[in-house]
């Protein structure tokens, strides 16, 4: 496990995603690979020493790469039923008993709004990826309360296997510190992650003269908290992907094993578990086929678990771009890049089952030749007049999807009017879709001269089995401005539902999701009280939304809203059956 913890955190370590059910000693000997490690039965990440910067994703095909995910909100209780819930004589519903958890940029855990009424804390957990494993990590109560930690039998096998975890009693002897974040050295520096929480659970608001006000932040304000503050991406990933510096990006590993920890924990405290992840990525197919999202449809299914996810925040950005193509004809996609563009991708996925070639012209007119239609391709092309490099791969049949990919990474390149050229090899339907990288991923504007405004939904909002929300103004009752329409490539229905898009400094489908979590804690709760009413997971949570849901005279479900505005209460008192 020592080799695996370095194999994470190191850079000379990279690591893949493999869907493999032979044992684990199979797969290293197989592979040679320095570390393995199994998520699930069908899952495994095998981890390579290369001290070698990758450059230019030459190495590997780009199908096996690891996707990167960035965060989906952009710097109201009563509309969506929560107060119904809240203040009926036969209901008020808190979260109580029920465990949120959060992967995101952490939690700044000294806040009141994650306080108990008596000041101790309701994070029951927290795992801080970026930190420097110590050997001494305590992670439970002490053992005569019957809670493991490392000193008492913690197995080394355990979810939080590199950075630091902190227990409730660490947090609690840390907030009766003076400086609790001297005592736990864990924050959240954006915030992002902090208003997730604060959205799906925050509790009392305190009034100006230091007594407990009525009003509470939250939808969930007694729910119990387990939060994971994910560590960025590597650097070979952001080199691969051209993602900026200073751009939040996870690593589809870091955010698996923060899923891992989380289900732990709910097993080692018997709660069931609402979990939310406000994170999206517009590289795959958009049909919830990647790693990631194939790994949460499976988490959705069990019971007790409730899995929401975001739509994504690409609407109106012109990062999606459709066509249709004759056998034999080409059609030409226009690419706007402004100035300051250091680099970035784009993704063409083939609808299964085409097949197509590509060549490019740059904006001085530079002509990137026609690819092969047959095999795997990988070439890099340097640009002799205006400098920089464009690196094309070609997969006939993607491993994680299927279908024909066709990955183009620019770096260094000029600005100006990019052309690709797409050619139909295929004597099928002829369709295609290519979409770049989403907003924090670029420096600057890149856009389609001629966009799609739909099929935006990020994975794995795109997933098949989670509960995918998309956000809206209660105010102005209108969809979120940059809220991603649906559906996915695949004709599925997302997003399923709207929920407020939150306030302050984030907005977007990632505060909507949150709201949508802690919402789900409620229902939870009132289930716990009649037990034997049901056994929740996300398809009956989904369901039991959908049912409820406000709906006015528009046709649903639509690109947009789904199937309507969360109502919660109307959860209760529209579902059929009840």
């Amino acid at each position: 496990m020592a080799v695996c913890s370095e194999a994470v955190t190191s850079n000379a370590y990279k690591g893949f995603g493999l869907p493999y059910r032979g044992s684990d000693e199979e797969v290293r000997t197989l592979l040679d690979a320095s570390c393995v490690r199994r998520v699930s039965d069908g899952l495994i990440f095998a981890y390579f020493y290369y001290p070698e910067e990758l450059r230019g994703g030459r190495e590997y095909p780009f199908g096996i790469m690891q996707k990167c995910y960035g965060l989906l909100s952009e710097q109201e209780l009563a509309a969506s039923g929560v107060l119904q819930l809240r203040e009926g004589p036969y209901t008020s519903l808190y979260g109580r008993g029920v465990l949120l958890g959060f992967l995101d940029t952490g939690i700044n855990f000294a806040e009141e709004s994650f306080r108990n009424t008596d000041g101790t804390t309701r994070i029951l957990a927290l795992w801080d990826q970026t930190m420097e494993t110590e050997a001494d990590t305590d992670t439970g109560e002490d053992a005569e309360n019957g809670e493991d930690n490392a000193e008492n039998g913690r197995s080394r096998e355990a979810p939080a296997f590199y950075g630091r975890e902190f227990s409730r009693r660490q947090i609690n002897n840390a907030l009766r510190a003076e400086n609790p974040y001297e005592e736990i050295p864990s924050r959240d520096e954006s915030g992002h992650g902090n208003a997730l929480v604060r959205t799906a659970a925050g509790s009392e608001l305190r009034q100006d003269n230091g007594r407990t006000g009525k009003e509470y932040g939250g939808a969930a304000p007694l729910a119990s908290l387990a939060v994971v503050k994910l560590k960025q991406a590597k650097p070979y990933l952001r080199n691969f992907y051209q993602i900026p510096e200073d751009a939040f990006c996870y690593a589809e590993e870091d955010i698996i094993y923060g899923v891992e920890w989380l289900l732990s924990v709910a097993k080692r405290e018997g709660l069931p578990l609402v979990l939310c992840v406000a994170l999206g990525s517009n590289q795959g197919d958009h049909t919830g086929r990647t790693v990631l999202s194939r790994y949460l449809d499976g988490v959705a299914q069990i019971p007790g678990v409730c899995v929401m996810t975001a739509a994504g925040n690409e609407g109106g950005r012109g990062h999606h771009f459709s066509g249709r193509i004759a056998s034999g004809s080409y059609e030409e996609v226009e690419i706007s890049v402004e100035d300051g563009v250091n680099g970035f991708t784009a993704e063409l996925w083939a609808m299964e089952p085409d097949l197509f070639t590509i060549e490019m012209i740059s904006p001085a007119g530079e002509v990137i030749p026609r690819i092969p239609g047959r095999g795997s391709f990988i070439r890099r092309y340097s640009l002799y007049f205006e400098g920089g490099t464009v690196d094309i791969q070609s997969n006939l049949y993607d491993q994680s999807v299927g279908t024909q990919g066709i990955w183009i990474r620019f770096a260094g390149t000029p600005a100006g009017i990019w052309r690709i050229r797409v050619y139909a090899e295929g004597e099928y339907s002829g369709a295609y879709n290519i979409w770049l990288p989403i907003t924090p991923f670029l420096s600057a504007e890149v856009t389609f001269l001629r966009p799609d405004p739909y099929v935006l939904i990020c994975d794995p909002g795109a997933a098949r089995e989670v509960l995918t929300f998309t956000a809206y103004d209660v105010i102005r009752d209108a969809l979120y401005t940059s809220a991603s329409y649906g559906y996915t490539a695949d004709g599925r229905i997302k997003p399923d539902i709207a929920a407020p898009q939150g306030g302050g400094l984030y907005v977007g489908t990632g505060m909507a999701a949150a709201f949508g979590a802690g919402s789900a804690a409620l229902v939870f709760e009132a289930a716990i009280r009649r037990e034997g009413y049901i056994i929740l997971d996300t398809m009956v949570i989904r369901r039991l939304f959908i049912a409820g849901a406000e709906r006015d005279t528009m046709e649903y479900p639509n690109r947009g809203w789904g199937y309507g505005k969360l109502d919660v209460y109307g959860a209760f008192i529209r579902t059929p059956g009840r």
